[in-house]
C-alpha cells in the first residue's frame, strides 16, 4: 500500500513536472514560443504519433512502442518546443483513449480517479517536457537542414540523452511500485532502447526530406517507419504466443505426469487443485465437481483455498449453480463478474470472476473444474484454452481413480478397505518423514454392537452400520481416509492433522453419530440411537515404529475409551491403562479376532492372586509416561490390573528367558 502511494505521487510529480516545461517555461520567456506550424504538419505529426502508438505492444506490464525517432525528428522540424507540445497531446489522447478501454472491460485500478490521473498526466508530460529539454540543450531549434552530419549528430545525441533519461525515470517509477531492477533492464530497457535505436537512421532521413511545402516524401518515409514499427509488433507479439505455447506444453507436460501418479482420489484432489493455480497463477481458488465414487449417487465438490492452503468438501445438487450450468451444456464458461451474471450461484463468498470447463467421462459430463478470483475479469481466453487442455487430463486422471475407488471401497458401508487402509497409512508415514508434517489415525467402534444384532437382526445392523459409515464421510475432508476396519470398526486417517485437532475431528464424529437415528422394520416401528468410542493417535508424536505401531496404539486408546464409559474419545499416551505392547521382540504375539467379543471374566476377592517374577522382566523398553495434550473433565475409572492380565505360570516365563 505505502509502494502504491509512493508510485503514485511519484508518477504525478514527473507529469506535471513535464507538463510545466511544455507549457509553463514558454509562457515566463525562459523557452522561445514555437514558430507557428501549418495545421496539415500538425495533423500528420499527432496522426503518426499516434498510429506508432497503435501499434504498441506489452512487455512486463509496460507499453512499448518504437516512437522517440519519430520525437527527434519532429523536434528537429518544428522546433523543441512545438514538438514537445505535439508529443503531449498525443501521448494524452493515447492514454485517455487506453485507459477508458481498460475502464469499459470491467478492469478497476485500486488507486481510484487519483491513480488515472497520474496516469494520463505522466504519460503526456513526461515525454512532452523530456523532448524539450533535450532539443533545448542540443540546439534543436538552430539545426541546418542543409548539413547531413550535423543532422545526424544531433539526432543521435537528442536521441541518446532521450532514451537514457527516459527509461531510468521509467525504471524508477515501476521500482517505486515494486518492480524488480533486474527484470526491468532485462525485460524492457535494454530491448527497448536497441530496438528504438535501430530506427534512428530514419529520423535522420525524416529530418532531410522536411519540406513545409513538399509534404509527399515525408509521408511516404512516414508510413515507411510506421510498416517497421507493424513488423516490430508482430515479431514481438508472434514470440510472446509462442513462448506462452511453450509454456503451456510445459504445463501439460508436468501435469500429465503428476496426475498419472495419482490413483488415489484424495491425492488427485490435491494434485489437481495445486497443479491448476500452478498453470493459472491468477486463480485464487479451484473447485473440482465429481460424481461420487463407488456407484453412490450425487456429486461432491472438492474444494481448495489457495491462500490459506486448505481443502474441504461438500455435497452438491446436480445443474446446481455455474457449475451445474456447465455440466447441463457440456460447454465452458467464464464470467468476469458474478454479481452482473445472469446465472444464480448463490453465495459468491467475496469471489467476483468464475471460469468452468467440463470434464467428459464414461460418455458424457460427468464432473467441471472450475477456478476463482476475487479480482474481476481475471481470467482471459487463453487461461480457458488452458483449462480445456488441462481438463482432458483430468478427466483422464479421475476417471482411473474412481475405477480404482471402486476395487477398493467396501460394498456394504461405501468406505474403503482395510488393505487399502494399510497401503495408505504406510504411504502418510513415509510422507511424515520426508516432508516433517504430522498425521493422525482415528479408531472407532460401534458400542454394544453384538447387542444390537442379536436384538433387532443383522439387516438393521447393516443399516446401521450405513448410516455410521454416511456421516463419517460427511466429516471428512477430501484428502483424509475413512476406512471399514474390519466388522464395525472404522479407522480414519488424517493428513496434516496433529493429535489435538484430531482430537476435534473425533469429538464431532462422536456427536454426529449419537445424534443419528435410525428406524427398525417392526411393527410398530422402533427408532433406535448409537454411539461409538475413539481412539487417537497421531505420528510422530507418539513415537510410533511403523504404521501398524500407530494403529496398535490408537487401539489402546480405543480399548481405554471402552473401558471408561464408552461414547467417548481417547488419545493415546503411554501408561498401563490399555493392553500392553510386546517388549520382547522374540516373543510372537497372536494375532486377535476383532469380531470376537471378549467376556468379562469375574474373579472373588478370595482367589489368589499371581504372583509375578517381578525381577525377570526387562523394564528398560517401557516406554516413558507423556502427559495428555488435552484436559480431560471425565473421570477416569481406575481399573484392577488383575483382571485384565491373564495369569501365567512363572516356571514357562523362566523358561522363555
Amino acid at each position: 500500500m505505502v509502494a502504491r502511494s509512493a508510485g503514485q505521487a511519484f508518477t504525478i510529480a514527473i507529469g506535471l513536472i513535464g507538463w510545466g516545461v511544455v507549457v509553463g517555461l514558454p509562457i515566463a520567456g525562459v523557452l522561445p514560443d514555437p514558430e507557428p506550424t501549418t495545421a496539415l504538419w500538425i495533423a500528420l505529426f499527432v496522426t503518426v504519433i499516434l498510429a506508432a502508438r497503435v501499434l504498441a505492444f506489452r512487455v512486463e506490464g509496460s507499453v512499448l512502442s518504437l516512437d522517440s525517432a519519430y520525437y527527434v525528428a519532429a523536434a528537429l522540424c518544428v522546433g523543441s518546443v512545438g514538438a514537445g507540445r505535439l508529443v503531449a497531446v498525443a501521448l494524452t489522447i493515447d492514454a485517455s483513449v487506453r485507459l477508458y478501454l481498460v475502464r469499459a472491460h470491467g478492469r478497476r485500478d485500486e488507486g481510484g480517479w487519483l491513480a488515472d490521473l497520474g496516469y494520463v498526466l505522466y504519460f503526456g508530460g513526461f515525454s512532452g517536457g523530456l523532448l524539450v529539454f533535450c532539443g533545448w540543450l542540443f540546439g534543436a531549434d538552430h539545426v541546418s537542414a542543409h548539413d547531413p552530419w550535423d543532422v545526424a549528430k544531433r539526432v543521435v545525441s537528442i536521441a541518446t540523452l532521450f532514451l537514457a533519461l527516459h527509461y531510468t525515470v521509467q525504471g524508477a517509477r515501476l521500482r517505486i511500485l515494486g518492480r524488480p531492477w533486474r527484470v526491468y533492464l532485462k525485460e524492457l530497457a535494454l530491448p527497448g532502447v536497441i530496438a528504438e535505436a535501430s530506427l534512428m537512421p530514419i529520423g535522420v532521413v525524416l529530418v532531410l526530406l522536411y519540406t513545409p511545402d513538399q509534404p509527399l516524401g515525408f509521408l511516404l518515409l512516414s508510413l515507411t517507419y510506421l510498416l517497421i514499427n507493424l513488423m516490430f509488433s508482430r515479431l514481438s507479439r508472434t514470440s510472446k504466443q509462442l513462448h506462452e505455447r511453450v509454456h503451456d506444453l510445459e504445463i501439460l507436460t508436468a501435469t500429465a505426469r503428476r496426475l498419472s501418479a495419482s490413483l488415489q482420489l484424495e491425492e488427485l484432489v490435491e494434485a489437481v487443485a495445486r497443479e491448476t493455480i500452478k498453470a493459472i497463477p491468477e486463480a485464487e481458488a479451484v473447485a473440482l465437481v465429481h460424481r461420487r465414487a463407488g456407484g453412490e449417487s450425487g456429486f461432491v465438490l472438492d474444494g481448495y483455498d489457495g491462500e490459506s492452503d486448505k481443502f474441504f468438501r461438500q455435497s452438491m445438487s446436480e445443474g446446481e449453480g455455474a457449475a451445474g450450468w456447465v455440466m447441463q451444456r457440456g460447454q465452458s464458461k467464464r464470467i468476469d463478474d458474478l454479481s452482473d451474471s445472469e446465472i444464480a450461484v448463490g453465495e459468491m463468498g467475496g469471489i467476483r470472476s468464475w471460469l468452468g470447463v467440463p470434464l467428459f467421462m464414461y460418455g458424457g459430463c460427468e464432473g467441471v473444474i472450475v477456478v476463482q478470483s476475487t479480482a474481476p475479469a481475471a481470467f482471459r481466453a487463453d487461461h480457458e484454452r488452458l483449462l480445456e487442455s488441462l481438463a482432458l487430463q483430468i478427466a483422464a486422471a479421475l476417471q482411473n481413480a474412481h475405477l480404482y475407488e471402486l476395487a477398493m471401497v467396501d460394498g456394504l458401508t461405501g468406505l474403503f478397505m482395510r488393505r487399502y487402509f494399510d497401503a495408505r497409512i504406510e504411504e502418510e508415514v513415509e510422507r511424515s518423514k520426508r516432508y516433517g508434517t504430522p498425521f493422525s489415525v482415528v479408531m472407532m467402534d460401534v458400542d454394544n454392537f453384538k447387542k444390537l444384532n442379536d436384538e433387532h437382526g443383522h439387516l438393521i445392523g447393516d443399516r446401521v452400520l450405513r448410516a455410521i459409515a454416511n456421516v463419517v464421510k460427511a466429516q471428512m475432508r477430501g484428502v483424509d481416509t475413512a476406512a471399514r476396519y474390519g466388522g464395525e470398526e472404522i479407522a480414519l486417517i488424517l493428513p496434516r492433522t496433529d493429535m489435538l485437532n484430531a482430537y476435534n475431528v473425533g469429538e464431532r464424529v462422536r456427536s454426529a453419530i449419537a445424534e443419528q437415528r435410525v428406524t427398525t422394520d417392526s411393527e410398530p416401528p422402533k427408532v433406535l440411537s448409537v454411539t461409538a468410542s475413539f481412539g487417537i493417535a497421531s505420528y510422530p508424536e507418539t513415537k510410533a515404529a511403523n504404521g501398524e505401531d500407530l494403529v496398535r496404539r490408537a487401539d489402546r486408546a480405543l480399548y481405554r475409551a471402552k473401558q471408561t464409559g464408552k461414547n467417548r474419545v481417547e488419545l493415546f499416551w503411554s501408561d498401563d491403562t490399555g493392553p500392553r505392547l510386546p517388549t520382547n521382540p522374540d516373543v510372537e504375539v497372536e494375532k486377535v479376532d476383532r469380531s470376537a467379543k471378549v467376556e468379562k471374566a469375574e474373579r472373588s476377592a478370595s482367589e489368589p492372586q499371581p504372583e509375578w517374577p517381578i525381577a525377570k522382566i526387562d523394564r528398560s523398553s517401557r516406554v516413558e509416561r507423556v502427559e495428555p495434550r488435552i484436559a480431560i473433565s471425565r473421570p477416569t475409572v481406575k481399573i484392577d490390573r488383575s483382571k485384565l492380565v491373564p495369569k501365567i505360570d512363572p516356571e514357562e516365563l523362566e523358561d522363555e528367558s
